[in-house]
C-alpha cells in the first residue's frame, strides 16, 4: 500500500515544452535547434525558434520533411477528388437543366386528345364496319406557367443555386456567383430546346421555336431562384452549423470556409504591410502605446474582416 505522505513528497514530473520532445534542426541551414529557448513573435504570436547560425525563424510545430511529403501527396489526392466531384456535379446538373428545356419547351394538349379519342370511339360504335380509324396524335400547344412549372423550376433552381454557391466558396460574393450560375443554367436550357427543335415532332408534326410568354416565364422563374439560392446559401449554412455543431467546431469550420476566398494578392498586401511596419520603428506595434487590458482584443484575421456574402 502506498503511503499518502510519501506520494505528496514526490516531485511532479517536469513538463516537456512543445518542440523539445524530439531533436529538431533548422530548415534553412540544418543547425540543431534542440534545447534552444523558444520565442514568441510580437506580430503573429507564433511560438518559434530563432536559429543562431543563420537567423531563420522556425515555428516549433514544424513537421518533419518525410511527413510533409506524405501530407502533400495526401492533400494532392484529396484535392483531385474534390475537383472531380465538383466537376461531376456541375456537368450532370447542367445536363438536367438541358432536360428541363427539352421537356418543358413544348406541351401536348391532352384534354383535346382525350376528347378526340372519345369521338373516335363513338364513331366506331356507330359504324363498326368502317374499319380502324387513323391515329391522331395529340396537338402541340404553347407551354403554360402552371403550378407544376412553378414548383419544378423554382425548387430545382433554389437547390442548384445554393449547392453550387457552396461549392464555389473561392468566389467571395454570392450575389456575383448567382448570376453566373443562372447564365450557365440558361445556356443549358437552350441547348435542350435546340435539341428538341432539331428532333421535330414526335409524330412528324411541324414545330416552331418555343417563343412564348409561358416558356419565358418558366425560364425567368427558375433563373430568379438560382440567384436567390446563391445569395442566401451562406447565411443558411452558417445558421445550421451554429445550431447543430459545438460553438468552437462551428466557428473553426466557418473560419476555414471563409479563408478559402482569400486571394493571394490580399495575403501579399498584408505581408507587405507587416514588413513595412516592422521596418518603420514609429509605426511598429512594439513601439505603440500599450492599451488597457479591457480594451485589448486578438488580432483580426483577413477572414474575419471580410465575411462571405
Amino acid at each position: 500500500m502506498i503511503d499518502p505522505s510519501a506520494r505528496s513528497t514526490n516531485p511532479a514530473p517536469k513538463r516537456t515544452a512543445l518542440g523539445e520532445e524530439l531533436p529538431i534542426f533548422c530548415e534553412k541551414c540544418g543547425y540543431s535547434l534542440h534545447g534552444l529557448p523558444q520565442n514568441r513573435c510580437h506580430q503573429c504570436t507564433i511560438l518559434q525558434f530563432h536559429c543562431p547560425e543563420c537567423g531563420h525563424h522556425q515555428a516549433i510545430n514544424t513537421l518533419r520533411p518525410a511527413f510533409q511529403t506524405m501530407l502533400g501527396r495526401l492533400r494532392g489526392v484529396w484535392l483531385a477528388i474534390v475537383v472531380f466531384l465538383k466537376f461531376n456535379f456541375f456537368i450532370w446538373t447542367l445536363i438536367a437543366w438541358a432536360g428541363m428545356g427539352h421537356e418543358w419547351s413544348y406541351q401536348y394538349d391532352w384534354n383535346t386528345y382525350n376528347q378526340q379519342q372519345l369521338q373516335l370511339q363513338a364513331q366506331q360504335k356507330a359504324n363498326p364496319n368502317a374499319g380502324p380509324m387513323a391515329y391522331q396524335p395529340p396537338p402541340l400547344i404553347e407551354p403554360e406557367m402552371g403550378w407544376d412549372a412553378i414548383f419544378g423550376w423554382g425548387l430545382f433552381g433554389l437547390a442548384w443555386g445554393g449547392v453550387g454557391r457552396m461549392l464555389l466558396l473561392r468566389w467571395r460574393r454570392g450575389y456575383k456567383v448567382g448570376p453566373v450560375l443562372a447564365a450557365l443554367a440558361l445556356a443549358a436550357v437552350w441547348v435542350g430546346v435546340s435539341i428538341r427543335y432539331a428532333e421535330g415532332g414526335r409524330y412528324n408534326e411541324v414545330i416552331n421555336w418555343p417563343v412564348s410568354f409561358g416558356f419565358f416565364s418558366m425560364i425567368g422563374w427558375g433563373m430568379l431562384w438560382i440567384v436567390i439560392g446563391a445569395v442566401i446559401s451562406w447565411g443558411v449554412w452558417s445558421m445550421l452549423a451554429k445550431a447543430f455543431l459545438p460553438k468552437r467546431t462551428a466557428d473553426a469550420l466557418l473560419d476555414w470556409q471563409r479563408s478559402l476566398s482569400i486571394s493571394v494578392s490580399a495575403l501579399a498586401r498584408e505581408k507587405h504591410d507587416l514588413i513595412g511596419r516592422s521596418a518603420n520603428p514609429a509605426t511598429s506595434p512594439s513601439n505603440a502605446p500599450a492599451a488597457a487590458p479591457a480594451a485589448s482584443a486578438p488580432p483580426a484575421t483577413a477572414s474575419a474582416r471580410a465575411p462571405l456574402a
